[in-house]
């Protein structure tokens, strides 16, 4: 079996995880939230494209104010993704293609966003030229710098990770899935590791101002739940929003 096709059942695996209607995992933040950081970055743009839009988290809310394009890798996520849109009424354009090659011409879209999608792929500084090649005005990415391994502090030690390993025996018992082992094996498919550093230069290199650099964001989007959890664990696993202008 090809690692494409395994990646692919390894997100279609993962559907339920990304659905709007899955409250255990907007637990932690808000859709509505993460909608807006985006919406007030791009405010100047019509036609939007979401990469690697998954069930449509992002891109339902976005619809809101923005005509949206969705692509994702996987067709069961966009299938999803049709159900929730159809049940609010929202209009999104789908498209299940690889974000490798985005099925567009140059300069198609006044904005294109890409939320926790670069991570998962085998050749994201492929993907990042396809990104900037079909955007005319913005790219706005968000990501997290899991690149970065500190050592455990004694709070993570003690507090943090058996609070996570009884979060995660809980999660499995009360929904049948266990998500976790699924990105654990799809980390063996990923070939280069991402983070802000290799990303905004990737952007830079095809012809991106970058305008701004954001590590602050994770408090507005996170729940007060969230955050009095990231607290006590001592987990706070760092995010940034990288936005760029096309030179």
């Amino acid at each position: 079996m090809t690692s494409i096709k395994l990646m692919r059942e390894y997100w279609d695996k993962l559907v339920p995880e990304y659905d709007l209607n899955n409250h255990r995992k907007w637990f932690w933040s808000s859709p509505d939230a993460w909608a807006d950081e985006i919406a007030q970055r791009i405010s100047d743009c019509q036609n939007v494209l979401d990469i690697g839009c998954g069930a449509g988290a992002l891109s339902i809310p976005l619809s809101r104010k923005f005509d949206l394009y969705s692509l994702d890798f996987s067709w069961d996520m966009l299938t999803l993704l049709k159900t929730r849109k159809n049940e609010l009424g929202t209009e999104i354009e789908m498209i299940n293609a690889d974000a490798h090659n985005v099925p567009f011409k140059d300069e198609s879209f006044d904005a294109v966003i890409c939320r926790f999608a670069i991570w998962p792929l085998s050749n994201p500084e492929d993907a990042i030229e396809e990104i900037v090649r079909v955007s005319k005005k913005k790219v706005v990415i968000i990501e997290g710098d899991w690149s970065k391994n500190e050592k455990p502090t004694l709070r993570q030690k003690v507090i943090g990770k058996p609070f996570y390993r009884i979060y995660d025996s809980y999660y499995k018992l009360a929904t049948g899935r266990n998500p976790k082992k699924h990105f654990k094996e799809m980390r063996k498919y990923h070939q280069i590791s991402t983070s802000c550093e290799k990303i905004k230069q990737w952007l830079e290199n095809s012809g991106v101002i970058i305008t701004e650099v954001d590590y602050s964001f994770k408090d507005r989007i996170s729940t007060k739940k969230s955050m009095f959890i990231q607290a006590i664990t001592g987990f706070n696993e760092p995010m940034f929003i990288l936005s760029g202008e096309k030179a």
